[in-house]
């Protein structure tokens, strides 16, 4: 049985030395997004990292290393990084700094910062440690009211060392894919390169009230381009889509066409599914 502190041992710290931040966040939305933005928007999960209070903020004082791991869907958290506490910044400057980051959080992805502004602001520098195990390595932590412990206390079991990140995953088969706009602004290298490569029709649902949209794309980059268009405004790029947020949509793939099909097969297609789907009159098609 391989336990985190014989790994860190091994990584020359000392337990006693170290914090384990279990990030689990009460949103459960971004709870959803967090693995996501350790795999491809690094900058913004550091950001959302830097903020804490009362005994979680007391522990990191007083320790020179911290681990954290990312709650998954499931039991299991996976490692995202080895970091030295480095210093305690003020809020003030803390909100300066990241103004851009926190909006994004806040107003892309669903976290309320406000909550936030009494925080100690700490600052954190990645460090090579484990880096071969991020994303790989997994624990199953007993959850308590804190949510960063000392590790010489919590000392996991290893419950996992999968061969495939858990902050890349591979994607799923297009006709279960189902992705929200907030998803779409972290989606995974792997999940990138498969929506490059495929061209179709696709739904778009606005989980506020059910009305439906009906695309077609194609071209360089497929359906992650057209998607990405999507999501890159505070407001749909269609004339049917402008008075919607994008945070609210839920995209999934009706129908997947071969690279060489003609651009005028596809459009033919999307209007048979707007027909079937009912979109023109009761949706959000024209």
């Amino acid at each position: 049985m391989i336990k985190l502190n014989d790994i860190l041992r091994s990584c020359g710290i000392d337990p006693s030395d170290c914090a384990v931040i279990l990030h689990t966040p009460r949103e459960p939305n971004f709870r959803r997004l967090l693995p996501g933005l350790v795999g491809n928007q690094r900058a913004l999960f550091e950001t959302y990292q830097r903020t804490h209070k009362g005994n979680a903020a007391a522990t990191l004082r007083n320790r020179n290393f911290a681990v954290s791991f990312v709650g998954l869907h499931d039991e299991r958290s996976a490692l995202a990084g080895v970091y030295r506490v480095e210093t305690e910044g003020s809020p003030s400057a803390f909100w300066d700094t990241a103004k851009d980051h926190v909006r994004v959080l806040s107003d892309d992805l669903g976290l309320d910062y406000k909550l936030r502004a009494d925080y100690s602001v700490f600052d954190f520098s990645l460090t090579d440690h484990m880096s071969d195990l991020v994303g790989r390595l997994m624990i199953s932590p007993r959850r308590t009211q804190s949510y960063v412990r000392l590790a010489e206390n919590l000392d996991p079991e290893i419950v996992e060392l999968s061969s495939i990140s858990m902050f890349d995953p591979l994607p799923p088969a297009w006709r279960e894919w189902c992705m929200t706009g907030p998803e779409l602004r972290v989606i995974s290298p792997n999940q990138e390169a498969r929506l490059r490569e495929w061209r179709g029709i696709y739904l778009i649902v606005d989980e506020t009230d059910g009305a439906r949209y009906v695309g077609s794309a194609y071209g360089a980059e497929n359906l992650l381009s057209r998607w990405r268009s999507h999501v890159r405004r505070d407001h749909g790029v269609t004339v049917q889509l402008q008075q919607r947020n994008p945070a609210n949509f839920r995209f999934s793939i009706l129908e997947r066409v071969s690279p060489d099909t003609p651009i005028e097969e596809i459009t033919a297609l999307e209007q048979t599914w707007m027909h079937r789907l009912h979109t023109k009159r009761f949706g959000l098609n024209t």
